[in-house]
């Protein structure tokens, strides 16, 4: 074929992503139906299965033909277990048949509308018996001429009635007339790619792969899991303002890929026996591929030689979704394939802390429908929803944070995770947010989420019947996958957390951020600068500047300590951000302000100690010293005559950098703009802009070291938290390369 590379919501067992199972733990309660059709396709009366084989439908139109109320048209359809019956004769004759009787077959049906009906056996419910029926519900929706999905539960008279059918359903009257014996219908569409502009030519191309069999799809590689046909068909044409709608007519057989043409070599159909021996089917010389559509039904037609030696037309009817090619040529693991939505019976969380180590927390939702918790193999729908928030120096403390999560591959806070798949261990699992069906595999299909929004807001408490007080939460999410389908769910209650973090013992209580920080400087009014003739180097001690053949300054936006009164706030307001810089300037260049980026060190030590260089923050004597920011809160005593100031927020700068702008300006001589974005231990950023007025700081020695000399609201520096958990093992780099992300 062309050139396309051929949820159990697994484990990542290696790299210490969590399993997304059911929350039950007894698996003995959910075993399921062993003789539930792997189609989904049933009659299940009391409690009975048997697998829908023969669907055939025909449609009537009362009266004279004059347009009256009661002249709509009347769909009749039969559902039967025996294989092979095309026309409604058959049908009558075969006495097996569930008829469902409607008027509007567009969704659900009102059973109280005259016309309206259901029967199968000596079950029947139709608007005259409706009041005797305990549960009545039928949806009955045509996606084409020859694709229908039906749904019915009925409980009447002691009997229960529940149908599910999704697939081909013929027109008995077409049937009759031979319509279908020249005709091979398809109703499945495993890809449909749009591949981009076409190389040396204004056409783009298109890759459609159609089937009327239950396939897998691997890395853009189609395989039937039963008999069937795939019908492949490798397109050119001029697309209109939307390139992801495929431009109608016919297309006809070359190989300079001009203007709805097709290529011979990529298109093709192949069919498929029960034994799962493949069969290239010849085409019909000089017929083109035909491409049609009404509303949302598109049609797809070819002519070939069948397996008989007779030439027949291949068509496909339903919708047809154009998506992009996914990077890769596709996915390994198989794809749902269609919109779906999880109904979310119950739900548990799992909270891995700083795994991705972006200085964000991640938290993994898993959300499950209730046929995914009772009824293994039967369709149940799960999700897991991968956000990023607040990172907890204490696990325990670990909660859901309410938020509109928006997706990004960078792990930022308040975003959520797009789905890649992990190689890992000759094995594939998928990781970040995604949907996964249970079809009774022992991966089942997924859905990745691509795009779309997560929303989480707090529903107040729930007590349980131990008398047990719990946060309760509303999530609601509506996405777009890869593969161009819609992934919608809800769920509200309580979500339990389970603690997966496992820190190494890095984060030294330096910091009190658990997200990135934006610093509001504008009460600011004017900014110091003083020197000192002395450098702490970690592990050594104090040494002369001199040595190292640099100088030394340090800048204050913002003096911490200022003092009682209302009157001595001059230089800024009460309370508020405030940053230190501590800088390595030229020799001789300490006391003037030298414009340029000044980089973090990696270390305190002598290698890291030259120009153009802001130290490392550490911690000396219980005090935050050298680079790093603090936030200060206030009270007021003394009806206003006396401020009390205390420091509720802190970070040593282990990371980052701070660019220095001259000013120019009359009247701005000692002006300057600071951008400053620094790195805190927890990976946080604290970013902040300020311009204004630089000074030399009065009342201070230019030996003076504040190192050794905390200011007083310093001493107050609660002792270090307790270290956070981060995973022993970081995910593969491999992981990012392969996503394309960004660490």
């Amino acid at each position: 074929m062309k050139k396309v590379v051929p949820f159990f919501l697994a484990m990542l067992c290696m790299a210490g992503v969590s399993v997304l199972n059911s929350c039950s733990d007894d698996d003995s309660s959910s075993s399921g139906n062993p003789d539930m059709p792997k189609s989904g396709n049933a009659v299940i009366c009391n409690d009975v299965v048997r697998e829908i084989k023969s669907a055939v439908y025909t449609v009537e139109t009362p009266g004279n033909g004059e347009k009256t109320a009661d002249s709509a048209p009347v769909y009749t359809i039969y559902l039967s277990p025996t294989a092979g019956l095309v026309d409604v004769d058959g049908m009558l004759i075969a006495e097996d048949a569930v008829k469902i009787t409607v008027k509007q077959p567009a969704g659900a049906v009102d059973l109280s509308v005259a016309g309206n009906g259901i029967s199968y056996g000596e079950l029947d419910v139709n608007s005259s018996n409706l009041g005797e029926a305990s549960v009545a519900t039928l949806s009955v929706e045509f996606l084409s001429a020859r694709v229908a999905r039906i749904s019915a539960e009925i409980e009447a008279g002691g009997k229960t009635l529940k149908v599910t059918y999704y697939g081909l359903c013929k027109d008995s009257d077409a049937s009759e007339a031979g319509d279908a014996s020249n005709k091979v219908m398809l109703d499945k569409a495993p890809i449909a790619w749009y591949l981009k502009k076409a190389q040396g030519v204004e056409s783009h191309n298109y890759y459609l792969a159609l089937t009327d069999a239950e396939y897998t799809l691997t890395k853009g590689q189609v395989t039937l899991k039963e008999a069937g046909y795939l019908f492949v068909a490798d397109l050119y044409a001029l697309p209109g303002e939307d390139v992801y709608l495929l431009p109608e007519g016919e297309y006809m057989a070359s190989q300079l890929n001009e203007d709805h043409t097709f290529t011979a070599q990529y298109t093709g159909v192949q069919y498929t026996d029960a034994e799962g021996n493949k069969s290239q089917l010849s085409l019909v010389p000089g017929e083109p591929v035909k491409v049609a559509r009404k509303g949302d039904i598109w049609s797809v037609s070819l002519r070939f030689v069948d397996t008989d030696g007779m030439e027949k037309d291949i068509v496909y009817e339903g919708q047809l979704r154009i998506i992009d090619q996914p990077e890769g040529g596709g996915f390994s693991l198989p794809q749902i394939g269609r919109d779906v939505e999880v109904i979310g019976a119950t739900a548990a969380a799992t909270y891995y802390g700083n795994m991705l180590q972006a200085g964000t927390g991640m938290m993994q939702i898993n959300i499950f429908d209730e046929t995914y918790n009772s009824k293994k193999g039967q369709g149940g729908l799960a999700a897991a929803l991968v956000v990023f928030n607040d990172l907890f120096g204490n696990p325990k403390d670990a909660a859901i944070k309410p938020h509109e999560y928006m997706p990004n591959t960078s792990f930022q806070w308040g975003t959520w995770m797009p789905a890649v798949e992990v190689p890992m261990a000759a094995m594939t699992f998928p990781l970040g947010t995604y949907v996964q069906l249970d079809d009774g595999t022992n991966f089942g299909q997924f859905s990745y989420g691509k795009g779309g929004t997560i929303k989480i807001e707090a529903a107040g408490n729930h007590t349980d019947e131990d008398g047990n007080v719990a946060p309760a939460y509303k999530v609601e999410f509506n996405l777009t996958s890869k593969d161009g389908f819609v992934l919608k769910g809800s769920y509200t209650g309580v979500i339990p957390i389970t603690d997966a973090s496992n820190d190494k013992p890095d984060d030294d209580g330096t910091s009190t951020l658990e997200r990135d920080y934006d610093m509001d400087l504008t009460k600011i009014k004017k900014a110091h600068f003083y020197t000192s003739d002395q450098i702490y180097i970690q592990n050594i001690g104090y040494k002369p500047i001199s040595s190292y053949n640099c100088g030394l300054q340090f800048i204050n936006i913002g003096i911490e300590n200022v003092g009682d009164r209302p009157e001595d706030f001059t230089d800024r307001e009460p309370g508020g951000d405030i940053v230190r810089m501590e800088l390595v300037t030229e020799p001789g260049k300490e006391n003037v302000i030298t414009p340029g980026t000044y980089k973090v060190g990696e270390q305190r030590w002598p290698e890291f100690v030259k120009p153009g260089v802001m130290m490392r923050g550490i911690m000396l004597s219980g005090a935050l010293s050298g680079s790093r920011w603090m936030h200060q809160n206030y009270s007021m005593k003394d009806n206003g005559q006396t401020i009390f100031e205390y420091m509720d927020g802190h970070a040593l700068i282990y990371g980052g950098q701070v660019t220095i702008t001259k000013v120019e300006g009359e009247g701005k001589e000692n002006w300057y703009r600071f951008e400053f974005d620094g790195i805190c231990v927890r990976k946080h950023h604290v970013r902040g802009e300020w311009e204004g007025p630089v000074v030399s700081q009065t009342g201070r020695a230019a030996a003076e070291k504040d190192h050794l000399e905390p200011p007083r609201l310093l001493r107050r520096l609660p002792a270090p938290s307790v270290p956070m958990s981060r995973l022993a093992e970081e995910l593969p780099n491999v992981m990012f390369q392969k996503a394309g992300m960004t660490k």
